[in-house]
């Protein structure tokens, strides 16, 4: 059986808006990518869902909510209304 290329990627630090949510943590991106946007996982045409590692996720309709840490989150991409980078 022929193996599978694996593609390389670099985790660039993301906050995520949602109607619903809050989410910062790692999106991977391919490292042919990096020079370019992380809002460029929004103009994709393949790709319908991305995975959000490290995630802390915080609704933004519940004010006294805790945030959710999880390993790793998938963010419908239809659903995002806004990303960009951001440092810790």
């Amino acid at each position: 059986m022929a193996e599978k290329a694996r593609i390389r990627t670099q985790p660039v630090r993301a906050r995520i808006l949602t109607d619903q949510y809050e989410i910062k943590g790692n999106v991977h991106m391919k490292l042919d990518e990096l020079h370019g946007r992380v809002s460029q996982i929004l103009d994709a045409p393949d790709i319908e869902f991305i995975p959000v590692t490290q995630a802390v996720c915080t609704s933004r309709k519940s004010s006294g909510s805790e945030p959710v840490h999880t390993d790793c989150t998938i963010v419908q991409v239809k659903t995002i209304r806004m990303v960009f980078p951001y440092e810790d």
